[in-house]
């Protein structure tokens, strides 16, 4: 008898959700990524082992519970990674302690994915089409890295591998694991919202003093002596003449990140969040805020808006923003008019904002130019590595000469730039693996009138949106890999009920 037929009818749109059931895993998923953490600050190979040991453990216990142990980890390990800051001998191994949820990741979705191959899977129609789909694009990614270990160096090859892969990941394990069982989020992503809303007011309080309580001064300070050997300050100084004074200069902006208010508004301390990254903290932001509002939650969204304009991460404020339009303006009767317009303003966003860019020397637009013009010159592509913020082809790039030329020498800032000089005709799968999961949310939206799927649609476009002009957008763990990891949890859970409903005779 197929799984997927032996469990009741219990999902997102489930009456009450259990709580004993969100506690068991969100305990359950710090556990996890503590140990995962604990284990690469003894020795870096018993922390692979370990960790891939404990992930295979849970994820064939609890694989209800994975989804939350993935969030958990892109969300909270750099909190744990902070307390063994000062007992990390070098950089090496404080980069394979940041590596534990990527380990994590990549061990489940191992095991998913040899869980796709099962006689039980069969019985879900619905979901062999995307499996196979990811099949297809885990081949094309893996493809780029081989080429681009042979072209350029293989550590840069094996980080934009990581950046790449993960969306796949987070969607196929959740589309996978919703489908064979029951998968309630509600309660797990309205605590670990809460908890992500009031570190960020206790950080925004407290700055330096909250952060020192954990070592995540020491955290901060250890990535900046990274960029001061590798010259990034610097550069900075010739460039545009920033003197680099010390640890305050570093967290300290203009209120949302714009020159505009500067001599109107204070500077503010731009908070990473518990997982260190501003822009990466401000997409988890969003996109929690984003799935809780359209569940009919408001406190939580309102809440975040604050934290959002002070870390000053445009595109995750502009995905709140059109969610919250959308929440305010749908209606069954009108879906097809609120999808429209969720389009019509990412083509808007995109347009106004590559057109002051192209005025203004803007760095994400050379970016984006260099992109376009290497992909027409090779589109086959160079490989993973070569090109983007993260890469060490990357760190000579000369603005003055990019601003005077109108396209930087290598594509950076623009996660689309980056993804077509990199993968060159094999991004255009990627890229129409989020369009057609953007199609599949509309046609289930249509179908069922279920909010998790308006949310994947405005997710998925506006996250695409904002990938034109900015990398972190699908290079963030807690970005469009998050937001697929929703989408697939959603659709998975769909797909069970229609087979649990076919398995029942009269049922349709």
């Amino acid at each position: 008898m197929s799984v997927s037929g032996a469990y009741p009818r219990v999902g997102l749109s489930a009456p009450n959700a259990s709580s004993a059931e969100a506690l068991l895993h969100i305990s359950m998923a710090l556990i996890v990524v503590a140990l995962g953490v604990s284990a690469f600050a003894v020795w870096t190979p018993f922390g692979i082992v370990a960790t891939f040991i404990v992930t295979l453990i849970v994820s064939n216990a609890v694989p209800a519970g994975i989804p939350v142990v993935i969030i958990c980890a892109f969300l909270y390990q750099n909190l744990m990674v902070a307390w063994y800051t000062p007992y990390i001998p070098d950089n090496d191994t404080f980069d394979a302690l940041r590596g534990t949820n990527f380990i994590i990741l990549m061990t489940a979705f191992c095991i998913f994915l040899a869980a796709s191959f099962q006689h039980r899977v069969r019985a879900l129609t619905e979901l062999r089409p995307w499996l196979l789909l990811s099949l297809v694009l885990c081949a094309t990614i893996t493809f780029y890295l081989a080429l681009g270990a042979v072209h350029g160096g293989p550590k840069d090859a094996v980080v934009y591998f990581r950046n790449t892969i993960t969306p796949l990941a987070c969607f196929h394990i959740a589309v996978l694991a919703a489908a064979l069982y029951p998968v309630d989020l509600r309660k797990s992503m309205l605590w670990l919202g809460t908890g992500a809303v009031i570190y960020g007011y206790v950080e925004l309080t407290f700055t330096m003093n909250f952060l020192g309580l954990f070592h995540g001064d020491l955290y901060i300070e250890r990535n900046i002596a990274r960029q001061i050997e590798t010259g990034v300050w610097e550069k900075a100084l010739k460039e545009t003449g920033f003197v680099f004074r010390g640890l305050e200069d570093v967290m300290t902006t203009t209120f949302f990140n714009t020159p505009f208010f500067n001599d109107i508004l204070p500077s503010v301390f731009r908070i990473g969040g518990p997982n260190f990254h501003s822009i990466s903290y401000a997409y988890a932001l969003s996109i929690i805020s984003a799935w809780l509002l359209f569940r009919g939650r408001w406190l939580l969204p309102i809440a975040a808006l604050p934290l959002l304009a002070v870390i000053g991460s445009k595109g995750a404020t502009f995905m709140l923003l059109v969610a919250l339009c959308v929440r305010l303006f749908h209606r069954p009767s009108r879906t097809g008019l609120t999808l429209a317009g969720v389009i019509a303003l990412a083509i808007v966003w995109t347009t106004a904002a590559i057109a002051y860019g192209a005025t203004h020397g803007d760095y994400h637009v050379l970016g984006l130019a260099a992109g376009l013009r290497d992909f027409l010159s090779n589109p086959l592509g160079q490989g993973l590595g070569l090109g983007g913020n993260l890469s060490s082809t990357s760190i000579n790039l000369s603005w003055a000469t990019a601003q005077a030329e109108g396209a930087a020498s290598v594509p950076v800032e623009s996660a689309v730039g980056v993804m077509l000089y990199q993968m060159g005709i094999g991004s255009l799968v990627f890229f129409g693996f989020l369009a057609a999961l953007a199609m599949a949310a509309r046609r289930q939206l249509i179908e069922t009138g279920d909010p998790d799927f308006l949310f994947g649609f405005v997710g998925i476009v506006t996250i695409s949106a904002n990938a034109v002009l900015q990398e972190e957008a699908f290079y963030s763990p807690l970005a469009l890999a998050f937001c697929l990891l929703l989408v697939g949890v959603s659709l998975g859970t769909r797909w069970r009920e229609l087979a649990v409903q076919r398995a029942i005779p009269g049922k349709v």
